[in-house]
């Protein structure tokens, strides 16, 4: 089985979210498969979150300008991202290119009321013949060739 890993997902597993490390073992044996957009958007949201634990800072521009003049929330927030990436070769997690037409991508976006990257993962899948996500956004669900795993 082949199973996309959604930005949603590797969140909440390297937050500790209990259901997230359950669809882990789950799937573990799998072939699993993400996006560049996905780890963009992964290392970017789990850096957010690492600086915000460190810092106490809630608000998005303030922990912006923090993290870009904080030296040592930087490098503990690129520590983060690291071991996130660490994670996905000790997975062997493969990374698929993105080469389909943003065409391709907007008749996702319209025919399943999806925000660019979800499109794009969306539209991703289908053009690798991935059936399975792992996830936890509801917007999925809209998508009728995507099954999502949920813990058993």
């Amino acid at each position: 089985m082949n199973v996309f890993l959604d930005t949603s997902f590797f969140v909440d597993f390297f937050r500790g979210k209990q259901e997230a490390k359950e669809i882990y073992e789950q799937i573990v044996s799998e072939e699993l498969y993400t996006s560049m957009n996905v780890l963009e958007e992964t290392t970017y949201i789990l850096m957010k979150l690492k600086a915000s634990d460190l810092t106490g800072i809630k608000k998005h521009h303030d922990l912006l300008k923090e993290l870009k003049k904080n030296e040592k929330v930087y490098r503990d927030c690129f520590n983060l991202s690291k071991d996130f990436f660490s994670s996905l070769l000790k997975w062997n997690v493969k990374v698929l290119p993105i080469t389909l037409s943003w065409d391709d991508v907007l008749k996702v976006m319209e025919k399943y009321r999806l925000l660019p990257n979800d499109a794009l993962i969306a539209a991703t899948c289908k053009h690798h013949g991935i059936s399975k996500i792992a996830t936890f956004d509801p917007d999925f669900k809209r998508v009728d060739f995507l099954e999502i795993i949920t813990r058993e």
